[in-house]
């Protein structure tokens, strides 16, 4: 089975406000996440340059309410927090992979 997005039960919940978890599923083969981040923008968080395809822009199709955008931040993957570089590791590393999403602030 190829790459997904992610349809559990409890597909998105907004926690805090501006947050909101981003479900993602490479599956079995190598799947494009279609994030172009910066990992040197802020000490630990990714922030989102622009969407590139892949699995971010059919989360993005699936889901138009909660679309991920260019500004808005990466916090925590699969419940983990870190600085930039260890939020991009876990990116790479992981199949099924739960992004927090922070919105960008300024708009």
């Amino acid at each position: 089975m190829g790459a997904a997005v992610s349809e559990p039960a409890r597909c998105c919940v907004s926690v805090e406000g501006d947050d909101f978890d981003m479900l993602l599923d490479k599956g079995e083969g190598p799947a494009k996440l279609g994030l172009d981040v910066n990992p040197r923008a802020e000490a630990d968080a990714l922030r989102i340059n622009q969407i590139c395809g892949g699995l971010a822009e059919r989360w993005n199709s699936t889901y138009p309410e909660l679309q991920v955008v260019a500004g808005d931040r990466i916090i925590a993957v699969n419940g983990c927090t870190g600085t930039a570089a260890d939020l991009l590791r876990f990116c790479k590393e992981g199949r099924r992979l739960t992004l927090r999403i922070r919105r960008n602030a300024t708009g």
